[in-house]
C-alpha cells in the first residue's frame, strides 16, 4: 500500500478488497457450494425454515394465544425471521470460521479477514433471495409501502456491516479463546427472544410502564434498530425516526471498522494459535 493510501486510512487497510477480490469470490463460491452440496432443492431450503417457523409462531401467538394484534402478523414474523436468520447464521458461523479453516491459515498467507467476510456474504446471498421473493408479496399486501420499501436497502447494508464487524471481532477472539463460539451458541437463544422478531416493543403490555426497559432493549441490542427500520419501510410505509436513522448509520459501520482493525492487528498470530 502506498504512503498516500496509508495516510488516508490510518486505522484500517482496505487495499485487500481490490487486491484479493478474486480470492474473496472464490471463497464465496466455495461457501455457497458447500452449503447446498448434495441437496436436491438447493437454495429452496433457505425458505423452508423461516416459512415453517412463521406458520408455527402465527398459529401459537396470533391464533391460539391471541397474544399479539399486529396487522399482517405472518408477514411481520417472516420479515423478522429473515433478518434474524441472516444475522445469527452469519455471526455464529463467522465466529468459528478462522479456527475451522486452520489448515488454510497455517499453510497459505492471505488477508485473514476474507474468511469471515466470505461466510457473511454467503448468508447475505441467501437472505437477498428471500427478500426478492418477499418484496412483491409485501407490496401486494401493503400497497402503501411502494413509496418506502427501497429504504430497506440501507438498513440491510448496515446490518451486513454489523454482522461482518461482529464476525471479525468474535472470530479473532475465538482464535485465542475457543470458548467464544460455544458462548455464542448459548447467547443466541435469549438474544432471539430479546429481539422483537415475534412482537413489537411498543406493543407489549408493559411498554408504557417500563419505557426505560424498552429503550434499553431497543438500543442496547444492535439488531433491533435495523429490524425496526426494515419493517417500517416494508410493512408500515413510513420513514423511521431521526434517532433510529442516526443509530443505524453509525453503529454498523463503527463495529465493522473496530472488527477490521482488530482482526488486522492480530492476524499475524493466527497461524501459530490455530
Amino acid at each position: 500500500m502506498s504512503a498516500t493510501a496509508q495516510a488516508r486510512l490510518p486505522f484500517v487497510s482496505l487495499s485487500w478488497l481490490s487486491e484479493y477480490r478474486e480470492l474473496l469470490l472464490t471463497m464465496l463460491r466455495r461457501e455457497l457450494r458447500v452449503k447446498y452440496k448434495g441437496s436436491v432443492l438447493g437454495i429452496v431450503w433457505s425458505y423452508v425454515y423461516p416459512l415453517a417457523m412463521m406458520g408455527v409462531y402465527t398459529l401459537v401467538f396470533s391464533v391460539l394465544l391471541r397474544a399479539v394484534s399486529i396487522p399482517h402478523y405472518s408477514l411481520y414474523v417472516l420479515l423478522g425471521l429473515a433478518v434474524w436468520s441472516f444475522f445469527q447464521a452469519a455471526v455464529q458461523m463467522g465466529t468459528s470460521s478462522i479456527v475451522a479453516n486452520a489448515n488454510l491459515v497455517r499453510n497459505v498467507w492471505f488477508p485473514r479477514e476474507l474468511i469471515p467476510l466470505a461466510i457473511v456474504l454467503a448468508q447475505a446471498f441467501s437472505t437477498l433471495i428471500m427478500f426478492i421473493v418477499l418484496v412483491p408479496i409485501d407490496l401486494a399486501i401493503v400497497p402503501r409501502a411502494a413509496s418506502t420499501f427501497l429504504l430497506a436497502i440501507p438498513f440491510l447494508l448496515g446490518l451486513l456491516l454489523l454482522a461482518t464487524g461482529l464476525s471479525w471481532i468474535l472470530a479473532t477472539a475465538n482464535v485465542f479463546f475457543r470458548d467464544v463460539e460455544h458462548l455464542m451458541g448459548v447467547l443466541f437463544l435469549p438474544w432471539f427472544f430479546l429481539t422483537p422478531v415475534l412482537y413489537s416493543l411498543d406493543g407489549v403490555p408493559g411498554a408504557a410502564a417500563h419505557s426505560t426497559v424498552i429503550h434499553v432493549l431497543r438500543y442496547a441490542n444492535p439488531v433491533t434498530p435495523y429490524l425496526e427500520g426494515i419493517r417500517g419501510a416494508m410493512l408500515e410505509g413510513r420513514v423511521p425516526g431521526v434517532v433510529l436513522l442516526v443509530y443505524t448509520a453509525l453503529v454498523g459501520p463503527a463495529i465493522a471498522v473496530v472488527g477490521l482493525r482488530l482482526i488486522q492487528r492480530y492476524a499475524d498470530r493466527f497461524a501459530v494459535e490455530v
